[in-house]
């Protein structure tokens, strides 16, 4: 692919033109670094590194280095995240047997129980290394690395390219090879690695959504839709400017350590921040966003109970909004409700988890003029978002608190006590928190004047939400608290002012 970007690789303060790498003889052993000039086209995937076969690398009939093979996916792992390009880019820990290969296949299932969209494979096609002094201090190491890419939804072959360097460094061998040949290497794949999937992904958004031929369009992104889904439910333009005041804690965890999965929780708290921060007037420095294995008991704690109350102060036109997408729970001794973190366990929610009363009362004695929570979760213990200890029954949960009489708080949570919270696998998206933002977008301003306030937001989700929920042959009903009748002045809060 012959594009500046492709061209265009800065090792160790040199720019060089071209993929054939040598690097000359010098004092320290230092890995490239990796200058990737992207255009502003950021592509919402995730990368699944994959096996990068080293059998090749021997030097005197032994392996160089141990576990080689892993500490190169860490590598291309690290590069890639520098590029600040990607939503994620994971590495796949499969274990294989003495001697043993690798199904295709089972390299596929692995990337698609993470959740990735694009897998990366490599292997070492060729290696030589040369001792260059009588006592093995000085090496030239030649080597020839070729990637493939491939579609996780489909499974086809979608890019390919081979890459040779030479160095000569004194120093350990597999120092040599782990921290200069490799991320030479890298540095000529891994640029036009980076082009290819923007140039795919730009490509699909200029493609009609109605088109017939739209799939055919993208071999990277025609499985999974992806762009067009995000294209889909891209934040609005809007007349709303920054607001200086304005404060939010957005938290998802979709990848529990010991409880199931909550599938799209992430994608969900990452749209919810593109659209503070591009049509609500958020500012980025006002937000603070928690994710999976970063939200813990303390970090709820921490972020509700101290830095939010810190950062309104005394603040009387103070915003706050709260998102919440992960696993309620019940507590079947006490008919509390509990937000569940990353390492929560319902059979200890008293110490383990954060009661949603103590959010409630946490957040009503803020001083703030409006204070939003919106919940995807849900705490019947049935399923869906919400999970209850072992061998206790699903319950009925009352989530209402007196303290939703404040004038200044608006809760919309997604199901009734003794509902589940669903995904909406088409959309990539909690079913709730897609119908939200879709509101947002317009889909709610029933009465056309370019903003969509609290009232008519909740009259669009609810019956959205549950009209899905009924072909998915579920029940489930968005509830707004206060209830509509105690709503008052809150119900013509204006959530958002639509550019016209």
């Amino acid at each position: 692919m012959a594009s500046s970007l492709a061209r265009r690789i800065l090792i160790n303060g040199a720019l060089l033109s071209g993929f054939a790498l040598a690097t000359s003889c010098t004092p320290a052993i230092a890995p490239p670094n990796l200058t990737v000039p992207v255009r502003e086209q950021e592509v919402p995937i995730v990368v699944a590194v994959g096996p990068l076969d080293a059998t090749k690398v021997t030097y005197e009939g032994r392996p160089v280095g141990n576990d080689l093979d892993q500490s190169l996916q860490t590598v291309v792992r690290d590069m890639l995240h520098r590029t600040n390009v990607l939503k994620d880019v994971i590495v796949l820990d499969i274990p294989v047997k003495a001697g043993g290969k690798l199904d295709p296949e089972q390299v596929l299932s692995a990337a698609r129980s993470q959740r990735a969209d694009v897998l990366l494979v490599g292997e070492v096609k060729e290696f030589q290394a040369d001792s260059r002094s009588a006592f093995g201090s000085e090496f030239k190491v030649a080597l020839r690395l070729q990637v493939q890419l491939f579609n996780v939804h489909t499974g086809g072959l979608v890019w390919k390219r081979t890459e040779h360097v030479t160095v000569q460094k004194a120093g350990e061998l597999d120092q040599i090879v782990l921290h200069v040949a490799m991320p030479s290497l890298n540095a000529g794949l891994l640029p036009p690695l980076v082009d290819y999937i923007q140039t795919d992904y730009a490509a699909l958004q200029r493609t009609p959504a109605k088109s017939a031929t739209a799939d055919a369009s993208s071999t990277l992104f025609g499985g999974a839709e992806l762009a067009r889904i995000d294209a889909d439910l891209a934040p609005p333009a809007s007349t709303v400017k920054p607001k200086d005041h304005a404060y939010a804690v957005i938290v998802g965890v979709e990848d529990y350590r010991d409880l199931p999965t909550v599938d799209y929780a992430k994608r969900d708290a990452e749209m919810v921040r593109a659209y503070l921060t591009k049509s609500l007037g958020y500012r980025e420095q006002n937000i603070v966003m928690l994710l999976n294995d970063r939200v813990t008991r303390s970090d709820l704690e921490a972020r509700f109970e101290k830095w939010l109350p810190r950062q309104v102060g005394e603040n009387k036109d103070a915003e706050v909004f709260v998102y919440y997408g992960g696993h309620g729970a019940p507590d079947p001794n006490t008919n509390q409700a509990f937000l569940v973190p990353y390492n929560g366990d319902p059979a200890y929610l008293e110490t383990s988890a954060y009661p949603l009363s103590r959010l409630y009362e946490t957040l009503g004695k803020l001083p703030a003029k409006t204070i939003t929570v919106v919940m995807d979760s849900c705490f019947s213990g049935a399923g869906g978002r919400s999970v209850i200890q072992k061998g206790a029954r699903p319950m009925l949960i009352k989530v209402e608190n007196p303290l939703m009489a404040a004038q200044n708080m608006v809760v919309i949570s997604a199901a009734a006590g003794n509902q589940i919270s669903n995904a909406l696998p088409e959309k990539r998206h909690g079913l709730f928190t897609y119908y939200f933002l879709k509101g947002l977008q317009g889909e709610a301003d029933a009465n056309k004047d370019g903003g969509v306030d609290v009232e008519e937001l909740y009259a669009y989700l609810r019956p959205q939400v549950e009209t899905e929920a009924r072909r998915m042959n579920a029940e489930q009903s968005p509830q707004l608290l206060p209830g509509v009748d105690l709503l008052g002045e809150r119900a013509k809060l204006k959530l958002i002012e639509l550019k016209k």
